[in-house]
């Protein structure tokens, strides 16, 4: 069998499992193959991972379920094979750029991705490429890095930068365009810093220099390069305890590294800002924002939540160390069992005890007794390297808080900042808001699994 009718078989055999488990093993030996090979060839061939491809084309179906009013979210989340309906909406939110629930509102929003069909086209002669890769085009001759196959692939990172997938005739690399907003360029390069000291103890990805230096404007942005790493980011319902147990090992390598040499000051400063959660109210009922209702219904809870977050915080500015700063499953390439870890503009002085638990509760998340199973097994990998002694984890606990009502703060000033994208921002303030009602129904039972450990 030639490697067009194998592929050909392997998307048939994908479309008729969409509903079932299954993996890339399973397809593999549907087709006689080792994994391996045929997982290379796959994405050879497509540009894509055959983890993607699945995942993508689940996510699409399912947009396409929840036109129809009468398919509950919780059974069309199932019927793709998510455990929860909180994954799912992570999940599909990331894909459509809109929340399930939003969906049935703003169907002409969903994204369609078709099944794959395989054959040859052969291209060769000048190709103009848009105008909006015309910088993307300076930067590749500026640096060196030959010239390009083909227009950037966004790949989704978040809110915080555009990261494109750049394949040249040298070689293929994973460029950021910085977001002012979020980082300087006098930040970035100090975060490069810390990833290259941080390189010496795990697989930390650091970005490539070139006359010795890595961040790089061309007309009026700024990019870093990265050497492509070969791999896939796990889903959530992906994650074994073995991933966790991993990940618990290398948060532990990161706080034992010695970064000294930096200088950097160990103490934060005391945190004192109170977000103005009426102001943003009025101005969202102003403009009939969507998430107003949400804000309005829990603006007592999310206030007294930072207040306490913050007292919280404020007392846990002892014995810090350099922490990832968000090292979430978004941020690791797997290898195997091996991950790679990127994107560290979040990377500073923390308090090791709340980066121990925020990164725990990425790789675990919801509070079910799968999710404590992931949990009790990061713990394990972390406690292997570095022990909890005299742990004020009700501190901890409410420190969390401040992830999602800082992310939801930022989502709100950039709602108001970026008139163009509201409807971006706005379901990521309404991502957040439901995070941290969610956070609050979790902590007793987060408390109970820290006694465990």
């Amino acid at each position: 069998m030639n490697w067009i009718q194998s592929l050909t078989k392997a998307i048939q055999y994908i479309e008729n499992n969409l509903t079932a488990e299954i993996t890339a093993n399973d397809i593999a030996n549907h087709l006689y193959s080792s994994n391996a090979h045929f997982q290379r060839v796959f994405s050879l061939a497509t540009g894509i991972t055959i983890g993607d491809y699945i995942r993508n084309r689940r996510l699409s179906l399912a947009g396409q379920d929840l036109i129809h009013p009468k398919n509950r979210i919780i059974d069309i989340a199932m019927k793709y094979q998510y455990d929860s309906q909180e994954s799912f909406t992570k999940a599909f939110a990331r894909f459509h750029g809109i929340t399930p629930y939003s969906a049935r509102k703003h169907s002409h929003r969903l994204k369609y991705f078709r099944p794959l069909t395989i054959n040859i086209t052969i291209k060769g002669g000048f190709d103009t490429m848009s105008e909006k890769f015309e910088s993307m085009e300076k930067l590749c001759e500026t640096l060196a890095l030959g010239k390009l196959n083909s227009e950037p692939a966004h790949i989704y990172w978040g809110y915080s930068h555009k990261v494109y997938a750049v394949t040249t005739t040298r070689g293929k690399y994973a460029v950021k365009a910085l977001n002012p907003q979020r980082q300087t360029q006098e930040s970035a390069i100090f975060t490069e810093k810390i990833v290259g000291i941080a390189a010496k103890r795990v697989n930390a990805v650091p970005a490539k220099t070139f006359d010795g230096k890595t961040v790089w404007e061309v007309d009026g942005q700024l990019y870093l390069v990265f050497d492509w790493i070969e791999g896939e980011e796990v889903e959530y319902d992906d994650i074994t305890p073995e991933h966790s147990r991993i990940m618990g090992s290398v948060l532990a390598d990161i706080h034992q590294t010695d970064f000294s040499a930096l200088n950097i000051p160990n103490e934060p400063a005391t945190r004192t800002h109170i977000a103005d959660w009426k102001f943003y109210l009025q101005k969202g009922e102003e403009n009939s924002a969507a998430w107003v209702g949400l804000l309005g219904k829990h603006i007592e809870m999310l206030a007294d939540c930072q207040a306490k977050a913050l007292e919280a915080s404020n007392s846990l500015t002892d014995k810090n160390v350099v922490g990832h700063g968000c090292l979430d499953p978004r941020h690791a390439i797997w290898q195997g069992y091996t991950p790679y870890l990127v994107d560290w503009e979040d990377a500073g002085m923390t308090n090791p005890l709340y980066d121990f638990l925020n990164t725990a509760i990425h790789w675990s998340e919801h509070g079910s007794e799968k999710d404590k199973g992931r949990f009790l097994a990061f713990a394990h990998g972390y406690g292997a390297k570095n022990k909890f002694p005299g742990a004020n984890w009700q501190n901890v606990l409410y420190k969390r808080y401040l992830e999602p009502l800082d992310w939801l703060e930022f989502s709100l000033e950039m709602w108001l900042k970026e008139p163009e994208n509201r409807q971006k921002w706005a379901e990521q303030a309404e991502s957040m808001i439901r995070e941290a009602i969610g956070y609050s129904d979790r902590i007793e039972k987060l408390e109970q699994w820290l006694i465990e450990i």
